[in-house]
């Protein structure tokens, strides 16, 4: 029992391929029903994901816990390390079992091990993929750091509005290719110094990791296939100063991964334009909806946001902890 509640498979082991042999084909099941979980909710395909966990356990390269009862699986949370840190992926929970606190001790036992592991020295995670109600106080009590994010989405049916206000600015916008991808990330990093993002999450601290990011996107299509049309950078003279990087979630959804304006180009209508940009390009391919997220405390990317018609689909945070005695120090 807690807080009165009975809890159903309370049952809990390590996620490997071995572990989940006695499971047959019911972990597929999960792995399923999470996939349209995830359609419903977010207007996000995520048979690539499932794919990847399925592959990756096969691999040896993830790990996590699985609740059970007898041969069913009801709920899993994996991790794998990436890049010098540990990254939590989802924590799901099938219909029936979710808000029975199922979800928070998945995640409790992960946290316990991968705190415990001595390497790397920092864990981050973003809850986005989680269907717990109460996992920001299960790191809180973990001594993570932590800052609201909300996944927001846009309706395409009608014609997207052109801004009131006008980028001044000169310059040209064009197609990014592979050859734009040093100064693109050099260009994100700089955009990110000194941000509650860079802070919790590890892709924004450095050029290079910075990079790995946008190789991830543009290459790997690591958010779903890359999109071409809806992405653009914008350069003066040579020189990268504003960028947006535009992915498929699914066949109606359209999504925004990266938008960046160099500091000193800021406010002045570059990152609107970006944006309306790639809002008529996903409206020209027929795409339903444009998703994007963003950090709670980013007003001015919110504010703009809103007034392009974005409302917000799920609330979510970043959380990450790093191993004492170094401590995780965020903007005021």
């Amino acid at each position: 029992m807690r807080n009165g509640t009975t809890v159903v498979g309370d049952r809990i082991r390590v996620l490997t391929t071995a572990g989940l042999a006695e499971f047959r084909g019911d972990f597929g099941a999960l792995l399923a029903e999470e996939c349209q979980h995830w359609l419903q909710e977010l207007h996000w395909d995520f048979h690539e994901v499932s794919a990847a966990v399925t592959s990756g356990l096969a691999r040896g390269s993830l790990s996590g816990r699985v609740s059970y009862v007898g041969r069913r699986p009801l709920a899993y949370c994996y991790y794998l390390e990436d890049e010098g840190r540990i990254l939590l992926g989802s924590l799901f929970a099938s219909a029936p079992e979710r808000g029975r606190g199922l979800e928070e001790d998945l995640l409790g036992e992960v946290l316990a091990e991968v705190q415990g592991l001595g390497r790397p020295s920092r864990i981050e995670c973003q809850t986005l993929f989680s269907t717990a109600r109460d996992a920001d106080r299960t790191f809180a009590r973990q001594g993570f750091a932590g800052g609201a994010r909300l996944y927001m989405q846009a309706e395409l049916e009608r014609p997207v509005r052109r801004a009131e206000r006008r980028w001044t600015g000169p310059g040209r916008c064009r197609a990014v290719t592979r050859s734009d991808l040093t100064a693109l990330a050099q260009l994100i990093h700089q955009s990110h110094v000194g941000s509650l993002d860079a802070a919790l999450n590890l892709t924004y601290s450095s050029v290079s990791h910075c990079r790995q990011f946008i190789e991830t996107l543009v290459v790997r299509a690591g958010c779903g296939p890359f999109d071409t049309e809806a992405s653009c950078v914008v350069e003066v003279d040579g020189r990268a100063i504003g960028v947006l990087l535009a992915s498929r979630l699914s066949q109606g959804n359209g999504h925004v991964c990266q938008v960046s304006v160099a500091a000193e180009w800021q406010g002045r209508g570059l990152g609107r334009l970006l944006v309306e940009r790639s809002l008529r390009a996903f409206a020209a391919a027929g795409l339903e909806r444009a998703s994007l997220s963003v950090t709670l405390a980013n007003r001015r990317a919110l504010k703009l946001y809103e007034q392009l018609g974005f409302r917000t689909r799920r609330s979510f945070a970043a959380h990450a902890w790093l191993r004492p005695p170094a401590r995780l120090e965020l903007p005021a």
